[in-house]
């Protein structure tokens, strides 16, 4: 479920991240460390810093720093591809 809604990446998504966040199973909560990532914002980045200070599985405190060092790091505006100039996606020869 994280890693659908991490790759939806609507905000709308980050109540259920948070609450899996806290979830029994390591590979959850990895997944949704990595999903508040890709989605972003103030609530994702104070649930991955509130989680980092208690988390105990190694490799989900690898997930958290990952995603809050991404977090750091501006991400590169989506570019759309450039229209063809006669208006068809086709090549001429």
């Amino acid at each position: 479920m994280a890693v659908a809604l991490g790759n939806w990446g609507s905000a709308e998504a980050v109540p259920a991240l948070v609450a899996a966040l806290d979830d029994e199973e390591p590979l959850v909560r990895g997944h949704a460390a990595w999903a508040l990532e890709r989605i972003g914002g103030d609530a994702a980045r104070a649930a991955l810093e509130g989680r980092g200070e208690v988390e105990e599985d190694g490799w989900v405190r690898e997930e958290i720093s990952a995603a809050l060092a991404s977090a750091t790091r501006p991400r590169a505006p989506s570019i759309p591809p450039a229209p063809s100039p006669s208006g068809s996606d086709t090549c001429a020869s």
